[in-house]
């Protein structure tokens, strides 16, 4: 019951954010100046990020994590409400859609943090895999669900009641958090202290190398959803249905593998599942980027999803084993932290090879970063450690 409820309701909020961050962007884009004010807050907002990142995982540890998610959704159930409220003045209009842009960064920093946490405080360990899988057959399943609404029943003249619509549907998704049983774990004094915390998360160099590599798929994946269109455009003369085939297709692979392997995953066999998916992950970008046609794109992008979303279901599982609740947020908060440079410094990376050298193969970039997650795991395997990461008594 727990893990019904516990979908449904991030359920509901992934859609009403999805077609919230379908719809903004674009608004965004179609107003005057609108793609300047665009382009500076996604460029600003993961600096910011990896500033916040350590605050998030110390608000996760410190305060009710049920309690810190459902203020998560309300608060940006209020943001869309002043969102949709400004829709009618040009100027507010674009402030406030930019300012809703920024708060939806900070939103999935701080919500997907606390709801790892909440995960590993709710379920016991032999549940957990389960649970970590559903989450992203429901995270998919809310992606698809979005599109097909954005293509078939969607008008731009329904934008503003969207934003209240959907604003509602995030208090609904908060409210539904009350049904899930859950009693706050007092949490000890030794863990409410911040630099005795992130000291002792950081001397475990194996677990902060087993978060990055997990990150590289991640990573990978935002690479190339600046690749994509580009090369689909400039290179193999497509249009813009054959980005949504792509989606669809990342969509299915990572719902289905999210599916399978919430069946067998546990904390004992999570290592060499990341392992293979990485390895699997890794291989799919090599195919990619020696026979870059739409047809093997295509199925190696529904590879790149299957292994992604096994990757980060095991990884989930893991960690959920190997860390003390009392410091999980801001383990996870390191995590993000490093997570955010990567995306900033491969970013930057791969705008210089776009302005170098136009209309090029830049699946090679995106498999050169497989292969640094591949060179991090042999040196994980080094490192790894059975010692469960907990805070001393001294």
């Amino acid at each position: 019951m727990k893990l019904i409820v516990l979908a449904f309701s991030n359920f509901i909020a992934s859609i009403a954010m999805g077609i919230a961050l379908t719809v903004v962007p674009w608004e965004l884009s179609e107003s005057l100046g609108g793609e300047r004010v665009l382009a500076f807050t996604a460029t600003y907002a993961t600096a910011i990020l990896i500033v916040l990142a350590p605050i998030s995982g110390r608000i996760v540890d410190r305060f009710s994590r049920r309690s810190t998610l459902m203020m998560c959704i309300v608060v940006m159930a209020v943001v869309l409400q002043i969102s949709s409220i400004t829709y009618g003045n040009a100027f507010l209009k674009i402030a406030s859609l930019s300012v809703f842009y920024f708060a939806s960064q900070v939103f999935f920093l701080f919500f997907y943090n606390a709801l790892s946490a909440f995960i590993q405080e709710v379920f016991n360990e032999q549940e957990r895999g389960k649970v970590n899988g559903w989450m992203q057959v429901e995270m998919q399943a809310s992606t698809f669900v979005v599109g097909l609404l954005m293509i078939y029943a969607v008008k731009s003249s329904d934008f503003q009641f969207l934003l209240q619509l959907n604003s509602g549907l995030m208090v609904i998704s908060a409210l539904m958090f009350c049904f899930i049983p859950y009693k706050k774990q007092e949490r000890p004094a030794r863990a409410r202290v911040s630099r005795r915390v992130f000291r002792t998360i950081l001397k475990r160099k194996d677990l902060i190398l087993l978060g990055v590599c997990d990150s590289v798929s991640f990573v990978c994946v935002m690479m190339l959803n600046i690749v994509h269109p580009i090369y689909l455009n400039a290179v193999l003369q497509l249009d813009v249905s054959a980005l949504a085939k792509l989606s669809m297709s990342y969509g299915l692979g990572a719902a289905l593998s999210g599916f399978l392997i919430s069946r067998f995953i546990t904390t004992q066999s999570a290592l060499m599942a990341i392992r293979v998916c990485l390895s699997i992950f890794t291989v799919a970008l090599l195919t990619i980027s020696i026979l870059p046609a739409m047809p093997t794109i295509l199925v190696g992008v529904f590879v790149l999803g299957a292994a992604g979303s096994a990757s980060r279901v095991a990884f989930k599982t893991y960690v959920m084993s190997m860390v003390e609740k009392d410091i999980f947020g801001s383990y996870l908060s390191v995590i993000s932290s490093l997570t955010y440079i990567q995306r900033t410094l491969f970013g930057f990376l791969l705008s210089m090879l776009i302005v170098g050298f136009p209309a090029s193969n830049y699946y090679w970039f995106v498999f050169a970063i497989g292969c640094f997650g591949l060179i991090l795991l042999q040196i994980h395997a080094v490192l790894a450690s059975t010692q469960k990461l907990e805070l001393s008594e001294a």
